[in-house]
């Protein structure tokens, strides 16, 4: 069984080189209710970004304020947009508590949690649903819902539910260094990165992680393309001996930033090297860049 947490903005600044030390994995709010910029969590991108810095298995979930088909909607295109290109071993859940939505008759509101899992579940993802012991036993014990894994708050030392359940919330009042505030924590009763890696879920079938020679602070020397964008799709100029400061990493694509100046940029780290190179040596790097660059249009 593995344990995690799931956190918000209400999370502040967390320290997640800190925090990996006493977790497997974790459930990260990407934001609440419709596809509006002002309803993203705050803190979402940054969490996303650390957790895959530091090669945290995460999911994410949404809070739940629909209580129409049309917004069930909306929330899964809100999902969708925050989640693109995240690599996601946990699945996204839909956090089902808010009371208006409660007090919705019980097969609206079904209706409501089925639309927007087969919206997020058309797009190759993992779905589930979070809520609350009783919403799952009451309201939520539905057939139509039956084949989503369930997120059950339950709080205490016994789990009770006996519906499909992949996680179990079992704690709001959590304590991990790195966190300032107390924090929900979770269990995993699955291994979801295989699961989802096996099933060719969440987008991940074709990522795979690259061990890199450089880490953050490295110095070395960059010889080839500066890239605008962190795929290294798009060159804004080509170098040859540039003495450079890495500033972060892409574990999936072995891409660095050597740059936090106003020229940010993203490098291919087969073009950094520890010592200068001779300008020969670089002819033919630059030759060889072009060389493929034909082969794929061509």
């Amino acid at each position: 069984m593995k344990k995690g947490i799931d956190v918000s903005s209400y999370q502040g600044e967390i320290n997640w080189d800190e925090a990996k030390k006493y977790i497997d994995f974790a459930i990260i709010r990407c934001g609440w209710g419709n596809n509006v910029k002002d309803q993203d969590d705050v803190k979402f991108e940054r969490n996303a970004k650390e957790c895959e810095r530091f090669s945290i298995p995460y999911g994410v979930y949404l809070f739940s304020y629909a209580t129409t088909l049309s917004m069930a909607e909306s929330e899964a295109e809100h999902t969708l947009r925050l989640i693109k290109d995240k690599q996601l071993e946990y699945p996204v859940f839909l956090d089902v508590e808010e009371r208006g939505q409660l007090s919705l008759p019980k097969e609206k509101l079904v209706d409501i949690v089925h639309h927007y899992c087969e919206k997020i579940e058309s797009a190759g993802y993992y779905v589930g649903i979070y809520a609350s012991l009783s919403t799952l036993n009451g309201i939520l014990n539905d057939e139509k819902l039956s084949k989503y894994d369930k997120w059950v708050a339950e709080w205490g030392k016994d789990f009770s539910y006996r519906g499909s359940s992949g996680l179990w919330q079992y704690t709001d009042h959590d304590k991990i260094p790195g966190i300032e505030s107390r924090v929900d924590g979770d269990k995993a009763f699955y291994d979801y990165p295989e699961l989802i890696r096996k099933n060719g879920l969440n987008h991940l079938e074709n990522e795979q992680k690259v061990s890199l020679k450089y880490k953050k602070g490295d110095t070395a020397y960059l010889n080839g393309p500066l890239y605008k964008d962190e795929n290294g799709t798009t060159i804004k100029r080509t170098y040859q001996n540039k003495k450079v400061t890495i500033q972060d990493t892409n574990q999936q694509k072995g891409i660095t930033a050597p740059y936090k100046t106003d020229k940010n940029g993203y490098v291919k780290e087969k073009d950094l090297t520890d010592e200068k190179v001779p300008a020969t040596c670089f002819l033919m790097k630059i030759i060889e860049f072009f060389l493929n660059l034909f082969r794929r249009k061509n």
